[in-house]
């Protein structure tokens, strides 16, 4: 059995062709069962290793790992773009954000997470729901993403509460889309059983861990007043960096915590 499918679709949202990566559990073959599924954004770097840190989120080990302890799960791993990966996953661009895609040519530079949510809610969700045996309610559906894609995890999975019930946020850039983030949170109720899991480490990114670790605080204690405590979940990762190497081992938190069970000691 090839545990991992491909396939390359055109969203009429974005206008631009995505790869999509369909990993499925150990058993699927095998049974009739339907299944949870977590939409993950950087869907290139789920197994195979990124070119930035030579890791992976090494996401079919954990799956196989908890397979006795949490039975199966799809997960949909969605390639991010060269160029316009920045601007699928915000809301809002900073003028650090905006002059580093005019330096990739990137064109009609503007903020396209909501045309990146139609696309995953729109387009790839009913597909997957109908090639694939899903557990298609929202209780069943989870999105997560690193530092960008952190970004957009917030955003979509809060806009899109009918559609996901847990979102994992690993070491968000909030600083790119910090103003237009916090407006929209101010916009919106949360659901009494909405979860997010969000976390960072401690020396995310050189100069820029400070800003990275202040901005956790500053959203660990806003989500705070809005969430009950059973339903939210922040991890401190002493000494950890901006790599999959650390995301990896930290998946296994958010991945038990959206399925209900507690991490083994």
């Amino acid at each position: 059995m090839d545990r991992v499918i491909i396939k390359d679709i055109f969203s009429e949202n974005l206008k631009r062709n995505k790869r999509v990566r369909i990993i499925l559990p150990l058993d699927y073959d095998e049974s009739e069962l339907r299944y949870p599924v977590i939409y993950m954004h950087d869907g290139q770097n789920l197994i195979d290793p990124s070119p930035f840190s030579n890791h992976s989120w090494e996401v079919m080990a954990t799956m196989d790992e908890f397979y006795n302890q949490v039975g199966g799960v799809i997960i949909v791993g969605v390639d991010s773009d060269n160029v316009y990966r920045i601007m699928e996953y915000s809301n809002d661009l900073n003028r650090s954000a905006i002059k580093r895609l005019k330096s990739m040519n990137a064109e009609n530079i503007k903020p396209e997470a909501d045309e990146y949510g139609k696309f995953l809610v729109e387009e790839l969700k009913p597909l997957i729901d109908n090639d694939f045996r899903t557990k298609s309610k929202k209780e069943f559906t989870y999105m997560a993403g690193s530092s960008c894609g952190g970004n957009i995890s917030i955003y979509l999975g809060l806009k899109y509460q009918d559609v996901f019930s847990c979102i994992g946020a690993f070491s968000p850039a909030y600083y790119i889309v910090k103003k237009g983030l916090y407006e929209f949170l101010d916009r919106i109720d949360i659901d009494s059983d909405f979860k997010i899991y969000h976390d960072m480490g401690t020396k995310e990114n050189g100069f820029f861990s400070k800003i990275y670790f202040n901005e956790q605080k500053v959203f660990q204690d806003y989500i705070s007043k809005r969430m009950s405590d059973k339903n939210l979940m922040q991890v401190i990762d002493e000494g950890a960096t901006h790599s999959e190497v650390h995301w990896a081992k930290r998946f296994k938190k958010f991945f038990l915590f959206c399925l209900n069970k507690q991490l083994a000691k």
